[in-house]
């Protein structure tokens, strides 16, 4: 765990949503590489698959979008994933039943460009540390690569960047 920044990419529905109902606090799965791709083949970055590669994630969707592609697999998971943490923190008490309405309804009736990606630049500080950057367990990751899992990141501990 050498690399100066995080990377993830996301959906910018998922990020107003975190940052409307959430306090702006953001649940991410990250990595220390942007594409895994460009790591020597000797290092287990390298082992980094394609579906958690972020900018391998960020293509496949910004193509869909650009596209309107109504089959995405990616957008079809997101607004599954984003619907059920909506009743999930209402069963929780942790937004109301009038918010989790609204998620949803949100949800159902974006556009697509409101499901464009965008790349989180997470500079790895102080702050984003054991035990709030978290390891993926091996068999829950997409391949051998290193993947991570950030629970609490705020708004303000990172950049976000399209293209």
């Amino acid at each position: 765990m050498g690399a100066h920044f995080l990377y993830s990419t996301n959906v910018w529905m998922k990020y107003a949503i975190h940052q409307k109902y959430r306090n702006d606090t953001h649940y991410v799965w990250c990595s220390e590489l942007f594409d895994s791709r460009t790591a020597s083949s000797f290092s287990l970055g390298s082992l980094v698959p394609a579906s958690a590669n972020p900018v391998d994630i960020y293509r496949e969707l910004k193509r869909d979008v650009q596209s309107k592609d109504s089959h995405s697999a990616k957008i079809t998971a997101q607004k599954a994933s984003l619907s059920t943490l909506a009743v999930k923190w209402a069963a929780a008490k942790e937004i109301t039943e009038e918010q989790k309405e609204d998620i949803i309804l949100m949800v159902d009736k974006a556009t697509f460009d409101e499901w464009r990606p965008l790349l989180y630049v997470i500079p790895r500080g102080a702050a984003i540390i054991p035990p709030r950057l978290q390891t993926v367990p091996v068999g829950q990751r997409a391949g051998l690569g290193e993947e991570y899992i950030i629970k609490d990141l705020q708004g303000t501990e990172f950049e976000i960047v399209e293209f």
